[in-house]
């Protein structure tokens, strides 16, 4: 997938030019898919001019796994982002662990499902009274408490604000009036839109910068210094690290599952079973030798002490 600056009708072009003609004898002699439709993928800011640029390329045994789609926002660029969707369902994509929200528990509707009776604890078998309660504690709180979606947040930024906010609104506002009506007029108000968003997003970056260089001093402790830097760096101070390993296929998630399976690999890795046949001679001849830390030098060694 690039900028191959093609031109050709197969992916929505107006016109031919040498290059397209090259990429569409590239699909035919490799017997290649183009993902691309019709949408365009990039925008002439000078001629105001919508063409289609960017092609995503791939193998027949790929091209019925993806779809393919275009943003309709540039963010800033003349490109339009391509997205490229897998359509398998047999893959598993990792999550972060999903957490009660306690503090938009409904815990009267809580009450009134986690019921114990005197009869459920009086039961003989200790173990299915323990199941029990815990089924019973576990349905009530997926009834009373949402819970979080479990997606991978992104990371956030320190300098945005509600004013950064307001102007990026403005501007895509501005660019989705331009592109239902291409008139010199809204293309001339979304020019200043953008350059107005960008102003105001590099006023609040210089702002935010300056605001975290003045609060470290020479009294500022370790810690603080830490939780400052990763708020900088867009890590947000309540949130949750994830560790995800895809292990021949299965993802793991779980802290101390992931420490095992790194421990076993570094463990097989690091085994004899690893070492090629001729390592393994070799090393097995050397370690039969024996060692002789004697000298035969017969130079004088001197000791003085001063």
């Amino acid at each position: 997938m690039g900028d191959l600056n093609g031109h050709n009708p197969i992916w929505g072009s107006a016109d031919f030019n040498v290059k397209g003609q090259q990429v569409e004898a590239l699909l035919e002699d490799h017997q290649l898919c183009l993902l691309n439709d019709e949408s365009f993928t990039y925008f002439h800011i000078p001629s105001r001019t919508f063409h289609t640029l960017d092609l995503a390329i791939c193998s027949p045994s790929l091209a019925i796994k993806w779809d393919f789609s275009v943003a309709d926002d540039l963010h800033n660029s003349d490109h339009f982002p391509i997205i490229l969707s897998y359509s398998d369902d047999d893959v598993t994509y990792p999550e972060r662990p999903k957490r009660y929200i306690f503090n938009k528990a409904d815990w009267t509707l809580f009450s009134q499902m986690a019921l114990i009776s005197k009869q459920l604890v009086e039961k003989e078998s200790i173990d299915d009274v323990v199941y029990e309660i815990t089924d019973i504690l576990i349905t009530a709180a997926d009834a009373a408490i949402p819970k979080t979606s479990g997606k991978i947040p992104k990371n956030w930024k320190p300098w945005w604000n509600a004013e950064c906010g307001i102007a990026d609104k403005k501007q895509a506002k501005a660019w989705n009036r331009f592109r239902r009506y291409p008139t010199t007029d809204n293309f001339i108000a979304f020019k200043h839109a953008k350059a107005n968003a960008r102003r105001i997003r590099r006023k609040s970056q210089r702002n935010s910068w300056m605001s975290f260089v003045n609060s470290i001093n020479s009294r500022i402790s370790a810690k603080l210094l830490w939780d400052k830097i990763r708020k900088i760096s867009g890590y947000s101070k309540n949130g949750f690290s994830l560790s995800v390993l895809n292990l021949n296929g299965q993802v793991i998630t779980d802290i101390k599952k992931i420490a095992n399976a790194l421990g076993e690999t570094f463990a097989t890795v690091s085994s004899e079973t690893s070492y090629r046949q001729e390592f393994i001679t070799y090393k097995t001849t050397e370690e039969g030798k024996v060692l002789y830390f004697t000298t035969n030098s017969n130079e004088n060694i001197i000791l003085t002490s001063i």
